[in-house]
């Protein structure tokens, strides 16, 4: 077996990548609603979910994977309601675009890392070893 860690950054790595028996299996950490690059957080859920899924799949790309790739997501949201998660499902169905989509956990939580964050998504995506 064979384990990589990907784009570290304050203390954790974006992407940890285990490969054996000619499988790779890619976890990408959490991806928040922060655009790489902006000087903060999206304005709202809608805005924060598409940009925490295209976060994922920006992660996935670094090691040659993609959305097609993804076969289970945890999605955080901060004070759920129905409300944020038809507006983050929304959002993954537009940025992932897969039928079916992967499995998902979907768990509200009372915050996350930064207070103006109101949404986390991890992945795991799997790929024929190089």
């Amino acid at each position: 077996m064979k384990k990589e860690f990907v784009s570290p950054q304050q203390g954790f790595s974006h992407l940890a990548k285990v490969t054996a028996n000619g499988v790779t299996t890619i976890y990408v950490a959490g991806q928040v609603g922060w655009a790489t690059g902006a000087s903060e957080a999206g304005a709202d859920i809608a805005e924060q979910a598409e940009i925490a899924f295209t976060n994922v799949l920006e992660r996935l790309a670094e090691v040659g994977a993609s959305a097609s790739d993804i076969v289970k997501t945890n999605v955080y949201i901060k004070d759920i309601d129905s409300e944020k998660v038809r507006a983050a499902g929304g959002a993954q169905a537009r940025v992932f675009q897969l039928d079916p989509p992967p499995v998902s956990t979907w768990v509200g939580v009372t915050g996350l890392v930064y207070s103006q964050l109101l949404i986390e998504v991890e992945a795991t995506a799997v790929v024929e070893a190089d």
